[in-house]
């Protein structure tokens, strides 16, 4: 068990490895050329498309509050809001618990890769919030 642990720890880092190299390339470019594409679909694979889209859609808010803590709230393609932590790699959606915890086929899911990619090409609506309201969206 304690290996399997391991194993999924060093894949989650490795991935938050390339995308972080992903991102870079996206922010220094402030597009998504065909090339990065394709990259990121081979890295990310079928959840590309549908995390463009919620880009794209403008489904990804920045919530700070005045102490510094940033939340994320991401409208998924059913319209659901979904409660992500970006640095934390974590998010409220089934199929982060499913997909990432449970059975590790995943690193993250399409929540948080379109926080990644809407961050990268400033397309995040920014919010600023009380401490209270952000603790209340990480009370699940």
């Amino acid at each position: 068990m304690a290996t399997v642990v391991l194993l999924l720890y060093y894949l989650m880092n490795y991935s938050k490895f390339l995308l972080d190299d992903i991102v870079s390339t996206i922010k220094q470019s402030e597009e998504i050329s065909d090339s990065i594409l394709n990259i990121l679909i081979n890295v990310c694979g079928d959840l590309t498309v549908p995390a463009l889209a919620i880009v794209d859609n403008e489904g990804v808010k920045r919530i700070s509050s005045p102490s510094g803590k940033i939340v994320y709230e991401v409208t998924g393609s059913n319209n659901a809001r979904y409660t992500c932590l970006k640095e934390e790699i974590y998010c409220n959606c089934p199929s982060f618990t499913n997909s990432v915890i449970l059975k590790g086929s995943n690193c993250l899911c399409k929540h948080l890769l379109a926080i990644h990619i809407a961050s990268a090409l400033s397309k995040e609506v920014i919010v600023s919030e009380r401490d209270e309201y952000i603790e209340s969206l990480l009370s699940f």
